[in-house]
Order: structure tokens, then C-alpha cells, then sequence
């Protein structure tokens, strides 16, 4: 191999950048013998993608499915420099031995979304250098990089107030029905930085003939992707009033969505509560580095803290409440614990995701679609 090519950073040690900041470096273009080049260029860009199948079926297949294509693109940032370029009057030119470095400095655009990996979609941001040589291949070099939007849960009016659920259920069917359970939780705040503790207070009034065995504490990460069948983009922003109803209709006969639930913290507290007795109890749960909500045109994610009680019967056995949390990058003020808070780099995000239950829940929405289109249009 006749060179060597890397791309440093030169302003950030984590590779953590925050929208409207700078991302500077150098490429580093080492030889041990002459090169013909073309030229050398520099590339930043920012990227949301999604992408699945669906299988459906239509009067023309004759009642087979078949599994259809859905995907789509937001560009976020993209931008290029030539760092090098032959002689004027030149379409290549030779670089000769030695190690070369070239500077680059990129803008972030204000407000872009934070970095996220997900199962049927991602948002990723990189930096990218490529040799290009005249009658062979490129050579190119890219490294990623993690962006987090500065979110501080003190601009948050519901982040500091109390949130909590109840649920009642039946347990048992049919013949075997064993009377109800109810269950309350309670959460003395919404919003939370990684690295905090959740305090959930439960409530468990146990009025069937059943004992409660356990209960399970956990925090899921709630993403839900949008896609276009084929790729085919939805409404333009350049679209007129007058057209706007019937392009939203046509594009809606395209559209399709994912919501996929991944378990990112949970635990087990055993339990005994006999039959018509009532129960308190308190678990607290870790945040680990996650990234914090946000809401974008193709990706929105939320959390939520789930407890779920496993009763001793073998139908309708679980009763299950969630409340809504916040999570952030900037604590609230006037808090007990002393944390840290991070997003995970992009090279965290493979381990992370390893250590995880991904795809807890994965659900086709796209019968959902009046209900829920607000949450992917800016």
C-alpha cells in the first residue's frame, strides 16, 4: 500500500459536537512513494435514513404477497472542500513522498436532530476524506461523529412536576376469572439527565383470589420512523395551498410507520401479596447513557417507565402502567444527585445496542396514519 490516509479532530477529544458549532480538523495524507492524484477532497454530512419491507398483497398478484420497499432520506448537512487540486492546466499531477496534512473547518447547521442508531432507521454524521486517482479506485477515509442538541430540562415547564398512572385489570378468562387487580405509580418528577436515578412509588391493591409474584421495573425507549413506499418523498414545502390537501392525500397512500419499543434498563423486585391485601412498595432506576427526546421529520423518540405485575395464573397474568418521562442533557436546577450526563458516541452505539433488548415491540402503523402524522412534520 502506497500511503496512508486518517482524518483527526482537532477541537473535540469525544467527538461530541453540539448544532452550531464547528467541526475542525486535519487529514493526513502519509507516502511512501509518488502518486498520481486528481484531487483530494473533504466531505462533512449529516443524514437521516429509514428504511423496511412490508409484504402486501393486491388484485393483480392474485392474492400472493409480496414485499415491497419502504424508505427515506433527510439531509441534515452537506458540505465539501478540495484541499488539493493539480496545477492549473492540469488533470493530475504527482504527490511526492512524505506526510502531507491538510486543514478542514465545517459549520453544524442550527437545530439538526442528535445522532441516533435504531432498528429501521438512523441519524449519523461523519467526516469524510477521499484521494481521488486517475484509472484506479478511491481511496476514502470516514469517521463519525456524535451530535447532541443541547436539551435543558429547565426550559421545560412540565419537566420538574409529578406524573403518575393507574391501571385495573381483570386476571383470568372466562371460567377462571379471579377478580381484579389495581395498581398505581407515582413519579415525583418528568424530566431526568443520564446518570439519574427515577424513584417510582407503586400502589398495588390486590382484590382477586390470586397471590402477585413480582413486579418489573423498567425504562423503554419508544422510536417511531416514517417511510415512503419506494422512496417517493411526501409533501413539498414549495407546495401550493390549493394543491396542498390533494398531495397530502397522495402521499399519504405511500406513507408507512414503525414503532419499535427497546428495554434499556429494568429491574426485578420479588413479591408476595396474598389475595385481597394491599401492597407499597418503592425501586429506582439508573438512567443509562442514552440520548435524550426529540422529535424530527423522519425519527421521533420518547421514553417511558413501565411496571408490570406477573400474578400467579395462566391467563391475562400481567398488569401493566407506564408513565411518560423526559429525558435531557441539562439537569434541573436545585437537584440531589451529582451526574454527568452524556449521549453514547457512535462507537458506543454498537456495544450499547448489543447489551440491550432491541426490538422489544416492533408495530406496523400504517392503518395509524390520521392519529399520528403530527408527530413527523416540522
Amino acid at each position: 500500500m502506497p500511503f496512508h490516509l486518517a482524518v483527526g479532530l482537532s477541537n473535540c477529544d469525544e467527538q461530541v459536537f453540539e448544532p452550531g458549532g464547528t467541526i475542525e480538523g486535519y487529514v493526513t495524507f502519509d507516502l511512501r512513494e509518488s502518486v498520481k492524484v486528481k484531487a483530494i477532497r473533504i466531505a462533512a454530512e449529516g443524514l437521516a435514513t429509514t428504511k423496511w419491507l412490508l409484504s402486501e398483497s393486491g388484485k393483480s398478484s392474485h392474492g400472493r404477497s409480496r414485499e415491497v420497499s419502504y424508505s427515506a432520506k433527510v439531509v441534515y448537512m452537506d458540505e465539501e472542500q478540495l484541499v488539493w487540486k493539480p496545477s492549473e492546466g492540469h488533470a493530475k499531477s504527482s504527490v511526492f513522498p512524505g506526510i502531507h496534512v491538510y486543514p478542514f473547518k465545517f459549520q453544524i447547521p442550527a437545530g439538526v436532530p442528535p445522532s441516533f442508531e435504531g432498528d429501521h432507521g438512523n441519524i449519523r454524521y461523519h467526516v469524510k476524506a477521499t484521494v481521488e486517482r486517475p484509472w484506479k479506485t478511491n481511496r476514502s477515509v470516514t469517521r463519525y461523529l456524535t451530535v447532541l442538541p443541547k436539551k435543558d430540562l429547565n426550559s421545560v415547564p412540565t419537566a420538574s412536576e409529578e406524573t403518575s398512572s393507574w391501571k385495573s385489570k381483570s386476571v383470568g378468562f372466562c371460567l377462571f376469572r379471579y377478580g381484579k387487580v389495581n395498581l398505581q405509580i407515582r413519579i415525583p418528577k418528568k424530566g431526568y439527565v443520564p446518570g439519574e436515578t427515577i424513584h417510582v412509588e407503586t400502589d398495588i391493591e390486590n382484590a382477586s383470589s390470586r397471590p402477585i409474584l413480582k413486579a418489573e421495573f423498567y425504562l423503554i425507549q419508544q422510536c417511531r420512523f416514517l417511510a415512503y413506499r419506494y422512496g417517493i418523498s411526501g409533501p413539498d414545502a414549495t407546495t401550493s395551498p390549493s394543491s396542498s390537501s390533494s398531495h397530502h392525500a397522495q402521499s399519504d397512500r405511500y406513507l408507512s410507520r414503525k414503532r419499535d419499543e427497546t428495554k434499556i434498563t429494568s429491574v426485578i423486585q420479588e413479591l408476595n401479596v396474598a389475595p385481597r391485601t394491599e401492597h407499597k412498595s418503592r425501586m429506582r432506576l439508573k438512567i443509562p447513557c442514552t440520548c435524550p427526546n426529540f422529535d424530527s421529520t423522519l425519527i421521533h423518540v420518547e421514553y417511558f417507565v413501565v411496571v408490570k405485575l406477573h400474578v400467579k395464573c395462566r391467563i391475562r397474568k400481567t398488569v401493566k402502567a407506564e408513565c411518560p418521562v423526559i429525558v435531557g442533557s441539562v439537569p434541573l436546577r436545585g437537584g440531589t444527585e451529582d451526574v454527568s450526563p452524556r449521549t453514547p458516541t457512535y462507537t458506543e452505539v454498537g456495544t450499547f445496542s448489543a447489551l440491550t433488548h432491541r426490538s422489544m415491540m416492533s408495530v406496523d402503523e400504517k392503518k395509524d396514519l390520521p392519529d399520528r402524522v403530527h408527530f413527523f412534520y416540522d
